[in-house]
């Protein structure tokens, strides 16, 4: 029998990229980029695109189904299920309620959205560990799915390059091998909110995206690590949003953490924003040498969130 007083650790993470590309080459110079600034600056070379008239709740329903193959965790155990998402099936009611009634979930779980973009899935981690404590839970799922593929212009040479499809669901539990959260920290910088918005499409000033992006997110990650008297030297993998190649590299450079030890995987599906840094996470947590990772998201808000977690075998 599970013991309530055992901590919160993240144990799983099921993934869902849709099988479609899009190659980026033919459209990066319909949009006055040369292959070199589309390989080595954004660094995305194609896109995840989910089949025409899928949506959200499909996207997140699909992930759920690789977590649960992967787990065996029974559906009628699940007692939180929360959908970080931007992009709702519908306004009302909230996508995690959909999900919930297409898996066949039980009446006691609690279901709620997120409504966060690139930070999503830091502040997702936060806000699920801290339930599950609060209110004695044993098993949760957190579910990230924004699909932006039917809603970028194709003209658009700040955006239309960038973002891929994708949906992950993650599963907390008290037992077992995993991950638990130490610290977070968070923010959203006064009078930035324009830099990325969804009207009747999307708009990104990339410009200023970048700008607050390099200027928040290390020292953010700095003071985290400090008040645990830690120095980035000890962490062994920073997990950064993928926004671009370039601006990976660039924040991992202001850490001084070498390239290894923050790379740069969304070459071949895109910036998937709340599913970003999930993704990644995914294939490291059976890797028992990793002892503490930092997760680091930051863009719509402009907000960010760091979670520090260490390995509890």
């Amino acid at each position: 029998m599970t013991n309530l007083a055992d901590p919160v650790r993240l144990r799983a993470i099921g993934c869902h990229l849709p099988a479609t590309r899009a190659s980026n080459y033919d459209k990066a110079a319909q949009v006055g980029f040369d292959r070199e600034f589309l390989e080595e600056k954004l660094g995305v070379v194609s896109r995840s695109v989910m089949e025409p008239g899928e949506t959200t709740s499909d996207l997140a329903v699909r992930a759920f189904a690789a977590l649960v193959e992967q787990t065996g965790l029974p559906t009628d155990a699940v007692q939180l299920l929360a959908v970080v998402t931007q992009h709702p099936d519908f306004n009302v009611p909230h996508t995690a309620a959909l999900v919930h009634n297409r898996l066949g979930l039980a009446k006691h779980c609690m279901t709620f959205d997120i409504s966060q973009g690139c930070a999503g899935y830091t502040h997702g981690v936060s806000i699920v560990s801290g339930a599950m404590d609060v209110a004695k839970l044993e098993h949760a799922v957190l579910i990230t799915s924004d699909p932006y593929s039917d809603k970028v212009a194709d003209d658009d040479r700040d955006v239309s390059l960038l973002f891929g499809d994708a949906a992950t669901a993650t599963y907390f539990g008290r037992s077992g091998p995993g991950y638990r959260l130490i610290d977070s920290n968070f923010g959203t910088l006064p009078d930035s909110y324009q830099c990325l918005m969804f009207r009747d499409r999307l708009e990104m000033d990339g410009a200023a995206v970048f700008k607050h992006a390099v200027k928040e997110a290390p020292p953010s990650m700095q003071a985290l690590l400090e008040r645990n008297h830690l120095a980035a030297d000890q962490i062994d993998l920073f997990l950064l949003h993928q926004g671009s190649k370039y601006l990976v590299e660039y924040v991992s450079r202001k850490m001084r953490v070498p390239p290894d030890k923050a790379p740069f995987e969304a070459r071949r599906y895109g910036n998937t924003v709340s599913s970003s840094i999930p993704l990644m996470l995914q294939k490291h947590l059976e890797t028992t040498t990793l002892e503490r990772i930092v997760l680091s998201g930051f863009g719509v808000g402009f907000s960010w969130g760091n979670n520090l977690l260490q390995r509890v075998r």
